[in-house]
């Protein structure tokens, strides 16, 4: 890859990141009435494709009083990122394996590094993009995975599981749809990212959970939060059908 493309695609991560985050203001022509912070992203991870990376970065180094040569946006070339980032990594002593991981997990651990990541494989799931998510597939998990099964697999995982990660994603799911269908998204969000205080306070008043002694956050975490269901849930919050 190209220095000069390094440079580009670094700073889109880090001005993306400050944007989502709230650290940096929306630069002219984005803007955002989503009040979910997932929606948020997936909204201006939209928008910012449309307007371009290179006139995206352009306009949040302007913020920061830097001048980027215009020469060297528009040789910023997308493509030849991917497909460096494509590139098989160099071969390396295959560690002892503790567990089999399943090459979806790999897949979601990758994206779910980044928040951009995560957002655009929302917007590919939502759109229906094949090819945008084998491009994804190959950048994340070194290899083409199918649109498809994937829906499947992440749809259906608790059926892979045993009967107390059932009971628990039965439980939790329709504990946070409920959440959200009261407005109550804040609370949601805290359970989803694994906040114990959180889970205890709403252990004690949930209806869901109020009468089963086996709900603590031990049996949370290994039955639910470990087990991407919290992606799985988010994905469904932005409109997509698994």
């Amino acid at each position: 890859m190209s220095e000069n493309n390094v440079n580009i695609w670094e700073k889109y991560l880090q001005y993306f990141s400050e944007v989502c985050a709230g650290t940096r203001p929306l630069p002219q022509g984005l803007s955002s009435q989503a009040e979910d912070e997932m929606a948020k992203v997936v909204e201006l991870q939209t928008q910012v494709l449309a307007m371009g990376i290179p006139e995206f970065v352009r306009q949040c180094a302007e913020a920061d009083g830097e001048t980027i040569p215009q020469e060297a946006l528009d040789s910023f070339d997308l493509q030849a990122v991917l497909q460096t980032l494509e590139q098989p990594p160099q071969p390396q002593p295959e560690p002892v394996k503790t567990e089999i991981r399943n090459i979806y997990e790999v897949f979601l651990d990758s994206v779910c590094l980044e928040e951009s990541l995560l957002a655009y494989l929302i917007d590919l799931l939502r759109r229906e993009d094949h090819e945008g998510f084998k491009k994804l597939s190959q950048v994340a998990a070194r290899t083409h995975l199918d649109m498809e099964d994937f829906r499947i697999w992440l749809g259906h995982k608790e059926l892979l599981g045993d009967e107390e990660e059932q009971l628990c994603v039965r439980v939790m799911d329709t504990a946070l749809e409920r959440l959200m269908a009261e407005g109550r998204a804040e609370v949601a969000a805290a359970l989803l990212s694994g906040d114990e205080k959180t889970f205890t306070a709403f252990r004690a008043e949930a209806p869901e959970l109020i009468h089963l002694p086996v709900a603590t956050y031990d049996w949370l975490c290994k039955n639910y939060l470990d087990r991407y269901y919290p992606v799985r849930f988010m994905i469904r919050a932005n409109g997509v059908k698994l």
